[in-house]
């Protein structure tokens, strides 16, 4: 029996520490977190860098994310990063996308959720964070303060400190009340 539909697995997350951070390889050892927090308090947060392994099901959950704010009529935008390293936010994205990214746009407002996938997909075709965030950046410059950017990525090829900067140096947070 094939299925197609989306089975919620109500997954919880852990915030990680520098350390934790630091060692990416005990992280892959595949610690079971029973607590921790789920989508609703991640989404609530800037940026955010889903570390997974591979097979962990981070396009599928992020994916889904996007469609169920979507379906809230809330803004929420799924990207692959390695499409963004090559192309414009608004050839990326389908027509339907497109227009409801001008209308997040223009409402001045409104919150929009960014889905961008798999800096480690980028990274092997070659591709480069810094350019598919600048690409980005571009497309919500005037709006910037109203993104919410997740970003995923495997623990054994996030870098820290070069891709964190990177991340922080194309989309800062915003300051607090701006």
């Amino acid at each position: 029996m094939h299925m197609n539909g989306f089975i919620d697995l109500d997954r919880r997350f852990h915030l990680l520490t520098d350390s934790d951070l630091e060692n990416a390889e005990s992280l892959a050892a595949g610690s079971v977190y029973r607590s921790g927090i789920g989508w609703s308090k991640l989404l609530k947060y800037h940026r955010l860098i889903l570390l997974a392994e591979a097979g962990a099901g981070k396009t599928v959950e992020m994916r889904q994310q996007a469609k169920r704010l979507a379906e809230e009529g809330k803004f929420a935008f799924f990207i692959a990063l390695e499409s963004l390293d090559r192309e414009p936010v608004e050839d990326v994205l389908p027509p339907k996308e497109v227009e409801r990214f001008e209308a997040w746009k223009a409402d001045d407002e409104a919150p929009a959720w960014f889905f961008l996938d798999a800096v480690d997909e980028l990274k092997l075709t070659g591709g480069k964070l810094e350019r598919a965030l600048l690409r980005l950046s571009k497309a919500l410059h005037g709006s910037l303060r109203r993104a919410r950017i997740v970003i995923s990525c495997r623990p054994s090829d996030w870098r820290p400190h070069v891709d964190a900067a990177t991340v922080n140096g194309r989309l800062p947070v915003p300051a607090k009340g701006g």
